[in-house]
């Protein structure tokens, strides 16, 4: 028979064995589902670094290779030398451009000019060139003789432009009409992206961008992009200390790898080697097992183990980016970097329970409970991810290291996830993550409310505007309109150019979605000529806003593919209000409005009368409204209304 002293005793020994026993079960669990929604959101944090990085390098090469195209001191004579002013025009590209190797531009008639930056080179490169100490740029000119030869002056200037040193390379063997870029872009006859490929001088890895001249004469402007600090770049930026981030196109040709160098060497050593390595080339490794068991699709991912018996998450997806240039990105996560701390404390827990308990139970059971507490705390913070909330507070704190490195971890990922909430409407991606919206193509009808808006003149304005300036202004536009839209639960559909499509009672039902809409229209107006205000002050011009809105039904749910679908409206009162919102031009109004609009809340506005029109790709007349502010009666006592 036991004492009850024993008893007590054993009773709590063996309670707080079990509790520990629950907890240290409780934590396996979640730190499972920590360090696998960790992971993934590192690996959606790289692709997004690493891909907008590659789009953003290629977009600004794009864009300059594309106005350089038209320009008449290049595309009206092929006859280029050693003080050719389109030498200025590609240093100037070049500073603006860091990205850049070169810039060149080459001839029907086997004339080529190309102006490098060799600062931003390393020594086996510049003794690749012959370049001088102190040589900032690099002149390479071919200029055909009479006997069709074409030998290449290669000149190098300091800074200022003062020549540091010159060669001249009779049987240097370059024809540029014989470059896989040049004829590429000839037989297109638009601008193209390359694969990657060894450079012809100094055999680094390159991407062209190329752009058929516009003028009187024949040829190809084109400039490269280096790929071997991108690499370097998209290496650093892989998910995790075990992890891997891997590039390729469309074609198989890597643009990205951890051992990226070595593999060009590699191929270099090898003259029956491609230029570059290949994907297909990897046959071993994480990467080499992933490719094994991907079979070609856009989008593939899952998890497997490793040879060094960690568990890893992967996912290959395709990319496209403008100019038609597309590829793979190649992701690989180890849960034990987002989650090995946790791990080690639970042991540690489990030990020190099993030892201490017997003889400090109190002690045990308050470090318990205060563990326990942090960790609790950490479980909300995995459970609101899946919410999408805000992240508010400060990141889970603990004097035990491996729970305060979770904590930050935990910090990181819910900034990751709540700033890719913003590509997407929140209520649109809540509804898909609690079933309330079906993730299948097809909808449901229902009364909505649409609206339209653009900007008066906007070809003219961006015509007339710097690209950047016109980014920033645009951008500025949108904010406010927006903040009107949302302050009265609108969901922004898309931004269309300088449009916005804007509806209402969905995917929420709102029983006074036109009042709503109406409201959002007079405060989007507001807004803009407040902005405007400012835009004037500022020596820009201002973004005038036009306005239609509409309501009637419509179909409410997803448009697209099975790959990728877009949740949205369609039907006739879709058009209706996109045709609206043209007629102001016609009508010198701000905010148009159907007849179906005004009847609904004539009670709450001030509506002018227009006309009766047949809008374009309508049947029907319709009567339309001017929307002039809200009804007196909401201001002062004593109702007012037009009556219409």
């Amino acid at each position: 028979m036991l004492t009850f002293r024993i008893a007590i005793t054993t009773a709590v020994i063996a309670f707080t064995t079990a509790a520990t026993a629950l907890l240290v079960f409780t934590e396996l669990k979640t730190s499972h589902a920590v360090a696998r929604a960790a992971a993934s959101a590192a690996m959606d944090a790289a692709s997004a670094n690493t891909l907008s990085r590659l789009e953003a390098e290629l977009s600004g090469l794009s864009s300059v290779v594309d106005v350089l195209s038209s320009n008449r001191s290049l595309a009206d004579s092929d006859d280029r030398s050693e003080q050719d002013g389109a030498i200025v025009l590609f240093k100037a590209a070049l500073n603006r451009l860091p990205q850049a190797d070169s810039f060149y531009v080459g001839y029907e008639n086997g004339s080529w000019l190309q102006v490098r930056r060799l600062d931003v080179l390393g020594t086996p490169d510049r003794e690749k060139l012959g370049a001088p100490s102190g040589a900032v740029y690099n002149i390479n000119l071919v200029r055909p003789t009479s006997d069709k030869a074409l030998p290449m002056r290669r000149i190098f200037e300091d800074e200022e432009g003062n020549m540091t040193g010159q060669l001249d390379l009779p049987d240097y063997g370059y024809d540029v009409r014989k470059r896989v870029w040049y004829r590429d872009t000839m037989q297109a006859d638009r601008d193209l992206i390359s694969s990657p490929y060894a450079s012809f001088s100094i055999g680094t890895p390159m991407i062209t961008l190329s752009a058929p001249l516009h003028g009187r004469v024949r040829g190809v402007i084109a400039a490269d992009l280096k790929l071997d600090k991108f690499s370097e770049w998209v290496h650093a930026q892989r998910p995790g200390e075990h992890g891997a981030a891997v590039i390729f196109d469309s074609f198989g040709v890597l643009v990205a790898h951890p051992d990226f160098a070595r593999m060009v060497e590699e191929a270099r050593a090898h003259p029956s080697h491609p230029q570059l390595p290949e994907i297909s080339e990897i046959r071993t490794g994480l990467v080499g097992a992933v490719l094994q068991m991907w079979h070609g699709d856009e989008r593939f991912e899952g998890d497997m183990r490793g040879e060094d018996g960690r568990d890893y998450l992967f996912r290959l997806q395709k990319f496209s980016q403008g100019g038609g240039y597309s590829g793979y990105s190649l992701l690989i996560a180890a849960e034990d970097d987002f989650a090995e701390n946790v791990r080690k404390l639970q042991i540690r827990g489990m030990l020190i329970a099993l030892i201490v308990g017997a003889c400090f139970v109190p002690a045990a059971w308050i470090f318990g409970s205060r563990m326990s507490t942090s960790l609790k705390q950490i479980t909300e913070q995995a459970s609101r991810l899946q919410t999408l909330a805000v992240p508010r507070g400060a990141p889970v704190v603990s004097n035990i290291a491996e729970i305060n490195e979770l904590g930050r971890t935990m910090a990181v990922a819910r900034r990751s996830i709540a700033s890719f909430a913003r590509f997407v409407p929140k209520d649109i991606v809540r509804g898909i993550i609690d079933g309330s919206i079906s993730t299948e193509l097809g909808g449901m009808r229902r009364e909505v409310t649409i609206l339209f808006s653009d900007v008066t003149n906007f070809t003219g304005i961006a015509e007339a505007a710097d690209p950047d300036v016109l980014m920033r202004q645009t951008s500025r536009h949108f904010a406010a309109l927006t903040e009107a839209f949302f302050a009265e639960g609108g969901t922004v559909d898309k931004f269309i150019g300088d449009s916005v499509m804007v509806f209402w009672n969905a995917p929420h039902l709102q029983p006074d979605h036109v009042e709503r809409a109406c409201r959002a229209a007079l405060s989007a107006k507001a807004a803009s000529d407040a902005l405007n205000a400012q835009f004037e002050a500022e020596g820009l011009p201002p973004f005038v806003v036009r306005i239609g809105i509409h309501f009637g039904d419509a179909v409410v749910g997803n448009v697209g593919s099975a790959e990728r679908m877009n949740y949205t409206v369609l039907g006739n009162s879709v058009n209706l209000a996109a045709r609206l919102e043209g007629l102001n031009k016609g009508y010198g109004t701000t905010i148009l409005v159907s007849e179906a609009v005004r009847s609904r809340v004539e009670h709450r506005f001030r509506f002018k009368p227009i006309a009766s029109v047949t809008a374009k790709g309508m049947t029907t007349e319709t009567r339309v409204y001017e929307l002039v502010e809200a009804a007196f009666a909401q201001r002062r006592p004593s109702a007012f209304r037009t009556s219409c």
